[in-house]
């Protein structure tokens, strides 16, 4: 039965071995054979070994987003489904099976699906706990659904991909939270400082990751109180943009538009949900329908180029606009008008797409509300909804500021009199002309006092001189000046009282003011600002919006303050609020009237321009910024504004607030002039770590440590072989990183040697990867190299000739950059005769776990019925563990292993010298696929620091970084959180 499905396989293949198709062609047939033999009732297996194969070659062949993430969501929801009923039962019955099922299929054998095996292991490491650890079942069956908290429903909803109708119940809920931790957290925003924490909570403290994820849901914030004072972070009103940012590199060629975005699954769920795409329609279909409006829309971005960048949201957004006959300066103008006034336009729900559908509010509101649920359908593909939701509120703590007068807000107000334009100089003002009002009359009358005084003192002088018949005549004029010069006299007083009130009450209102705002207003972190572009590599400075909360208490009620129109109705709203409050706290002075005058002027003022203007001088005071000119009319030039701003948002902060550290924490730092040192920093670190809080990674219990390099901050593995080797052995680290595996690595590079057919093998392979107009003067360039040559010598020769050669350059920039050269060489070398394969394989086999020597026999038998490309002469090391990965596939007619053959394939390359030596991974880079490690760049021949896939099979390297492993930077250190009880559970 197994030698009738080989053959089918086989004869449907059409490819040699070592032709890069034969590897995906075999492991997709096979995944095709696996599914006629499926019973339709076993949906448990079904569900454990599914590839998602058709899917993951339309997601590889869009190259937006990322199959690993993308089958991680896929399997997670699924799971929950059967693991949490209807009722919100955890059905523990089928754990054991299914954790049984999962072993044996943990690992998928198909192209890059190296990228899959830590997502499996996690999914298989919580399964475990659920099975063995009866307090975290106790929790999750807890969770209920939330109560009056919108944000917290929508979340719910965007990550088991409900209707938007869909009434939450605590079964949706649990299975929300069950996904969350059965998925793998992983960044895709400038949130490193938060991620990198957060991946440490939800691997290694369950007990604290559920208490969060049930906070959350059930109160929309999360609390941390400590030395008296409570920090509170709300839940995050974003959960990121997911890939919607990402760049999409677009080539236009005589073969067409590549990559083929039209074939993205994340594009075809967007159009779907907002009604332009059938979702009945065939794949094909789809896919032809988005092609049609992308094509004229990246014709207009290249404008007569080889190329263009554009991105998910922006595809997005153009098409939705042409859909609904609408400019951008139409939705520019929507948003700026006055909040009631869109509020109004999105209750209006009007699912229907179309040029005639209602007047230019209406559309625009429409846009809007579609646009927003095409971006989350997108992203929902890839990203946990509440997973993300959780992350960003941790975020939130990394920016905590108990002084009022600390935050961004403080600063744009202006509460000092001597700040012009500000509200505290708005409010002296008024007050200073109220006093000079007051003082004037209490200086009237105490004139007429003095008047009324001598008048009432003679009339007193006459009647004690008078006749009784003029006494009478005399009291009843004493009477009535007696009766007016106690009215004067209450009146002088009340004048003074209200002057001395009205000296002290800039004071007062200052005072209050300050707490007011802190409890009607609170900045946090927002996943979806991105007003600062960094590198690839660094952490972006961290986002932070500013919130109005209205005084309540419900975070889902709270405000996020968007625009200019939202800052001034939100402080507007704010002076009204609280009128009353102060009122109330001032009773005693007698300055109801003037309070409400001053608050009107405040409120007055704070609709002007001039108020708005200042704010922004006054803002770029503070942060030592340069002022921007005229920076109501050029917005975008403004970094920091009123209602948000980018800070350093830093880790130390967040671990000290989240775990309730009352100091910073414990942190080893350096600077350093190389690889080697940073290298031996780490090792050393280590080593000096005491043992005892140490032993919690050796025994297994922990795996991660805190880090951080000048501009990123990610997960430490000190267990990581061979890393682990490198700290735990006696010897000077120096000495034993030099003699173990610099000199090594060094030499193997060095006994490279390249002859001219494999010369010309890797110039095609690179040619490949220049742009289709400049590769002929490529070819005939590099064709005539002959060899023999050391790779470092035949890179120098490629680098230094693009560099002088005019018809090899952008600009000044080589068409291939250096960092792609040495990425390809890393996987390539070695390279070896093609007759050499069957024995390399065979030397690899058997070293290979669950394999016998007969097994390995069997699958060398089955390399002699398959034919090899009779142009190649030449094969490279990663041909070579395709070729052997593929066999693997084909011969057990399986795509899922219980061994990581991935893993263990390039491991026995590397040991047997067939591949470049075992880099040391040192690191979790915290980013969707790498890993960090040092490698020998076979195209420098030094050790460098190169991100990776944890296999070490293939690498890039982390050229813009290397200012801060050269020594020319030294105003930033690395540095190791060195305590690991201080972030441990809590």
């Amino acid at each position: 039965m197994k030698q009738e499905k080989i053959e089918r396989i086989l004869a449907s293949v059409k490819a040699p071995l070592n032709h890069p198709l034969f590897y995906p062609r075999v492991f997709a047939l096979t995944v095709k054979e696996r599914k006629q033999e499926r019973t339709a009732s076993d949906k448990l297996s079904q569900m454990v070994v599914e590839e998602y194969e058709e899917l993951s070659r339309r997601l590889d062949r869009s190259q937006i987003q990322e199959g690993c993430s993308v089958r991680n969501i896929l399997r997670t929801t699924h799971l929950v489904k059967c693991l949490v009923d209807d009722k919100g039962e955890i059905n523990l019955a089928i754990l054991p099976t299914l954790i049984q099922q999962l072993k044996r299929h943990l690992y998928s054998l198909g192209p890059y699906r190296q990228y899959d095996s830590k997502r499996q292991e996690h999914i298989l490491k919580v399964l475990q706990l659920l099975l063995l650890n009866k307090d975290l079942v106790r929790m999750l069956k807890k969770i209920s659904r939330p109560l009056s908290n919108k944000l917290a429903e929508d979340v719910i909803r965007e990550t088991l991909q409900l209707p938007a109708q869909t009434v939450i119940s605590d079964a949706h809920t649990r299975r929300a939270v069950l996904a969350a931790w059965l998925c793998y957290l992983r960044q895709n925003v400038g949130s490193c400082f938060a991620t990198a924490p957060a991946e440490i909570v939800q691997s290694e403290q369950p007990e604290l990751f559920l208490q969060d994820l049930s906070d959350l849901i059930a109160t929309g914030r999360l609390k941390r109180t400590f030395g008296g004072i409570e920090y509170s972070a709300p839940i995050s009103a974003s959960w990121g943009s997911g890939d919607l940012k990402k760049p999409i590199f677009m080539q236009l060629s005589t073969k067409g538009m590549m990559p083929e975005i039209w074939y993205s699954p994340g594009l075809m769920m967007a159009f779907e949900v907002v009604g332009l795409i059938n979702k009945e329609s065939t794949t094909k279909q789809k896919a032809k329908q988005i092609q049609d409006w992308l094509s004229p829309i990246i014709l207009q971005h290249a404008s007569h180029a080889s190329f263009c960048i554009i991105t998910t949201e922006e595809i997005l957004r153009i098409v939705l606009l042409q859909a609904f006959g609408l400019t951008e300066h139409q939705i520019i103008e929507y948003e700026n008008r006055p909040r009631a006034m869109i509020q109004s336009s999105l209750l209006m729900q009007t699912p229907l797409i179309g040029k005639h559908s209602g007047g230019i509010g209406e559309r625009c509101a429409n846009f809007l509300y579609q646009f927003e649920a095409a971006k989350n359908a997108f992203k929902s593909l890839s990203d946990n909804a509440l997973l993300k939701t959780w992350e960003f509120t941790l975020a939130s703590f990394s920016e905590t500021k108990l002084e009022f007068t600390r935050w961004n807000l403080y600063a744009s107000l202006g509460m000092g009199t001597n700040e012009p334009g500000g509200i505290g100089q708005c409010i002296q003002q008024n007050i200073q002309q109220k006093l000079d009002q007051v003082n004037k009359l209490a200086q009237d009358l105490q004139y007429d006092y003095e008047m009324i005084y001598t008048q009432v003192k003679t009339l007193e002088s006459r009647m004690r001189h008078s006749s009784e018949k003029e006494v009478q005549w005399l009291k009843m004029e004493y009477q009535t000046r007696t009766n007016e010069f106690y009215f004067i006299q209450e009146q002088r007083d009340d004048a003074q009282s209200r002057a001395s009130a009205l000296v002290d009450l800039y004071d007062s209102l200052y005072q209050i003011y300050l707490e007011l705002f802190k409890e009607y207003f609170q900045e946090v972190y927002d996943a979806d600002m991105q007003e600062v572009s960094t590198g690839p590599f660094d952490d972006s400075p961290a986002g932070f919006r500013l919130l109005y909360k209205h005084g309540r208490s419900n975070t889902s009620q709270w405000t996020r303050i968007k625009n200019q129109t939202d800052f001034i109705d939100s402080l507007a709203s704010f002076f009204v609020a609280t009128e009353p409050q102060i009122a109330s706290a001032l009773e005693k002075q007698g300055v109801e009237k003037d309070l409400a005058d001053v608050v009107t002027a405040i409120i007055n003022h704070v609709k002007t321009k001039e108020f708005l203007e200042t704010a922004f001088f006054r803002m770029a005071a503070a942060h030592n910024v340069p002022i921007v000119k005229d920076p109501l009319h050029h917005l975008d030039q403004v970094e920091k504004k009123p209602w948000v701003y980018t800070s350093g948002g830093t880790m130390n902060t967040l671990v000290s607030c989240y775990y309730r550290i009352e100091d910073k924490p414990k942190e080893a730092a350096k600077w350093v002039e190389s690889e080697v040192e940073l290298l031996v920093f780490l090792a050393d670190t280590l080593k000096h770590i005491p043992r005892t809080l140490m032993n919690p990674y050796l025994e297994g219990q922990r795996s991660l440590m805190l880090m951080q390099s000048p501009t990123h901050a990610f997960l430490l593995k000190p267990c990581a072989s061979p890393f682990k080797e490198a700290w735990m052995g006696e010897e000077f680290t120096y000495t034993s990183i030099r003699d173990l595996f610099v000199k090594p690595s060094e030499m193997f590079v060095d006994n490279i040697y390249l002859d001219t057919e494999m010369i010309q093998f890797l110039v095609q392979e690179l040619a490949e990867k220049v742009p289709e107009n400049f590769q002929p003067r490529f070819r005939a360039l590099f064709n005539a190299l002959s060899g023999p040559l050391n790779p470092v010598y035949f890179r120098d020769v490629l680098v230094d000739t693009m560099q002088q050669d005019r018809g090899l350059r952008y600009g000044s920039r080589p068409v291939l950059a250096t960092d792609e050269i040495d990425s390809l060489l890393y996987s390539r070398l070695p390279l070896f005769p093609i007759h050499e394969l069957k024995d390399r394989l065979h030397k690899i086999l058997i070293l290979l776990p669950g394999l016998s020597a007969a097994k390995a026999d069997e699958i060398l038998a089955l390399f002699d019925r398959i034919p090899l490309s009779r142009s190649q002469h030449i094969a490279s090391a990663n041909q070579l563990q395709d070729a052997c990965k593929a066999l693997l596939c084909l011969s057990e007619v399986k795509t899922t292993m219980p061994f990581d053959y991935h893993l263990h394939v390039s491991s026995a390359c590397q040991k047997l010298g067939f591949a470049m030596p075992t880099p040391i991974i040192f690191a979790d880079t915290n980013w969707v696929k790498d890993e960090f490690g040092f490698v020998i760049n076979p195209g420098t021949g030094r050790l460098e620091l190169w991100r990776l896939d944890y296999t070490g099979s293939t690498g890039y390297p982390m050229s813009s970084w290397k200012e801060w492993v050269d020594g020319s930077r030294t105003d930033l250190k690395w540095g190791i959180y060195v305590k690991p009880p201080e972030y441990g559970q809590v």
